[in-house]
């Protein structure tokens, strides 16, 4: 209550000296009451404005949006407001009431730097803080407190509001993420960004595009100029055929707000590209967008290859086929096994695997149940069985396969080519039959070689005596006969040398036939001068070089047939001659030439073949067959020319090609 005031002490009407007449204390006191009436209006107005105050400020505090809060030191909530019961997601005030407030912090340390800061600064303003709510959830406050202090400035208490800031929050951050994400979106080098108006007709159709901005990247990928785009129509950049659908797609994004994405090609530039547009406001569109060229020729590439791969299959004679170990089903059996086994691929499909080896061959289960656990551990294996097809006859099946392991190693997938090998078995199968029956011929054969062999060798043994026998009595006669008689021994004792001399040709093409040749370094310079001096009598020309040539001690043969040919054919005027020069890649080429009558052109051929008998006598021919097979030997070749080109008649030159040693690397010398 207010103090009184002092003109309300009087004096009472008994005083002594100076006393007031009656009526004069009773208007004082009527004045009294009347002050004192009015004081106590005044005094009820204050209390009645004072019970408005409160009552308006407990309908504030109770209804407010934000909330209110009362703390202690010790973090009790001394009072609250709906609106903070709410918040923090409890049942009712009381059970606010209940909490201490610390729990609510989600870092400990953040109630002692909210009381050290209001010690210090005696209020924090629009501080916001993560908070939790009763259930636990994670809530974003902002936070206005202030503190209530004693006289001597102790901190007593701590009231202030809340508000929920959580959603404000989260637009923050998302705003932030993508802030940042378009920072490194324009600033990334594999993503090109464009930031384009959408132009539309009368209608409201989508016609243009205009770029705005774009970033350094999109330049890259595009090879456009930044400068010569912004501010640009699409159609004025781009052919409005190639252009059109996209600026379609642009158009329905920023109309209406749905974001796409999608692949687009610009032929123009042999480009592909899959783009990301989005729209933060009706008419514009933000584009991402990479070049997927490479990826999309990979693609096709790939389609290709598979559709080549797959008519490969479906049009080969072999059948692939894919199974599903897990599942004990084919998963893929190509179109041919219906040729091979007459059975379509969807019949195939449904065979479990009692099916499948019921149809194998009982001969051939086990070996195949072999192969297969092999093969669960190399990966691969081959299956060569029989399987009785749809006409109930078995095929004979190749079968090249490979086992795939899932991701714990366990087998998922066999997958092979089948290919039916009915016919080749039948036809090995005839060899192996027929092979026994080569084999008895070739022992017969090898019989009647060494038969022959053994006849010839008394033939040639016997008749090589009986001829040198005969050859002595010839001399003998010769010098006993004379006349006519003369003239037939003559003529005996030349028969009697040619059989001689064939019988020593047919020796040594048995020597030749007999085995390997042994091959050695021969002096060919040596060779070719003693057989020149066999031949006294014959005018030969050659001009000697040192010469080592693979050969052997037959090499000698060559130039005695060749040189006697001459000479037999030749008549005694024949002149020889032999030349020896290079030819290259480590060969020597030998001609041995003659001016006799020559060989026609529809002979050159045939005089080396042997038993050759046209305008020749029985046993002649076998000399050049010999020097051919010499030959042959020592991996050259022999041929004839006219000594003269285009001249038959003028003579012949028989020319043959010998390994030089020098070119011939060791290891192949005495082969």
């Amino acid at each position: 209550m207010p103090a009184r005031s002092d003109k309300s002490i009087r004096k009472s009407p008994n005083t002594a000296a100076g006393e007031r007449p009656a009526h004069e204390c009773m208007a004082a006191i009527q004045a009294e009451n009347e002050m004192l009436r009015r004081e106590n209006a005044a005094l009820q107005s204050v209390k009645e404005a004072l019970r408005g105050s409160e009552a308006r400020y407990r309908r504030l505090f109770e209804d407010d949006l934000t909330g209110d809060f009362v703390t202690a030191l010790d973090g009790r909530i001394l009072a609250c407001n709906p609106a903070f019961v709410r918040i923090f997601g409890f049942a009712s005030v009381e059970e606010a009431l209940d909490t201490n407030i610390g729990d609510l912090y989600e870092d400990p340390g953040d109630r002692d730097w909210l009381l050290a800061r209001i010690r210090r600064e005696r209020k924090v303003e629009n501080e916001g803080r993560t908070r939790k709510r009763r259930d636990g959830t994670r809530i974003h406050v902002v936070e206005n407190v202030v503190g209530r202090f004693g006289p001597d400035g102790e901190l007593l208490e701590a009231q202030g509001y809340i508000y929920d800031d959580s959603e404000r929050k989260r637009a923050e951050d998302a705003l932030q993420e993508n802030m940042e994400w378009y920072r490194q979106a324009l600033d990334n080098p594999l993503v090109a960004y464009a930031f384009c108006e959408i132009i539309t007709d009368g209608s409201g159709r989508p016609v243009d595009v205009v770029y705005l901005r774009v970033n350094r990247t999109f330049e890259e990928f595009t090879g456009l100029v930044r400068e010569n785009i912004l501010n640009r129509r699409a159609t004025e950049i781009f052919a409005p055929d190639e252009i059109g659908d996209l600026i379609a797609s642009y158009g329905n994004v920023a109309l209406t707000g749905e974001p796409a994405t999608f692949q687009y090609p610009l032929p123009s530039l042999s480009r592909w590209y899959e783009v990301t547009a989005f729209s933060s406001q009706r008419g514009y569109i933000t584009a991402f967008f990479t070049d997927i060229t490479r990826r999309k020729w990979a693609e096709e590439a790939l389609r290709e290859s598979e559709e080549r791969f797959r008519a490969v299959l479906e049009n080969s004679l072999d059948a692939a086929y894919r199974r599903n170990l897990q599942a004990d089903r084919y998963d893929y059996m190509s179109p041919v096994i219906e040729q091979i086994l007459g059975f379509t691929p969807e019949e195939m499909a449904a065979m479990n695997l009692e099916e499948v080896v019921d149809r194998i061959h009982p001969d051939d289960r086990l070996p195949v149940e072999a192969e297969l656990n092999t093969a669960a551990a190399s990966g691969r294996g081959l299956l060569v069985y029989r399987f009785r097809a749809k006409d109930g006859r078995y095929r004979w099946l190749e079968d090249h396969f490979t086992v795939i392991p899932d991701s714990i190693g366990q087998p998922l997938f066999r997958g092979g080519i089948v290919r039916d090998v009915t016919e080749r078995r039948r036809t090995e199968e005839a060899i192996m039959r027929h092979a026994g029956e080569l084999a008895r011929i070739h022992r017969d054969l090898e019989s009647a070689h060494r038969e022959a062999n053994l006849y010839l060798d008394i033939l040639t043994h016997d008749i090589g005596n009986t001829e040198n026998v005969s050859n002595l009595y010839a001399e003998l006669l010769v010098d006993s006969v004379e006349g006519e008689a003369a003239g037939y021994v003559a003529n005996l004792k030349r028969s009697i040398a040619k059989s001689i001399e064939i019988l020593g040709t047919v020796s040594k093409i048995r020597r030749i036939h007999a085995g390997p040749p042994g091959l050695r370094a021969t002096d060919l310079d040596a060779v070719i001068q003693a057989e020149i001096a066999h031949f006294p009598d014959t005018s030969i020309r050659y001009e000697g070089a040192p010469r080592q040539v693979l050969a052997d001690d037959l090499l000698c043969e060559v130039f005695m047939n060749l040189i006697g040919n001459a000479v037999k054919h030749g008549g005694p005027d024949v002149e020889v001659s032999i030349r020896v020069k290079a030819e290259g890649n480590g060969f020597l080429r030998v001609t041995v030439a003659d001016t006799g009558r020559g060989i026609p052109d529809d002979r050159k051929e045939e005089i080396f073949h042997r038993y050759e008998r046209k305008q020749r006598g029985v046993g002649e021919g076998l000399g050049l067959y010999l020097v051919r097979i010499l030959i042959d030997r020592y991996g050259g070749r022999l041929w004839v020319e006219d000594r003269v080109p285009g001249r038959p008649g003028e003579g012949a030159a028989f020319s043959f090609l010998l390994r030089e040693v020098d070119a011939v690397p060791e290891r192949s010398r005495g082969d």
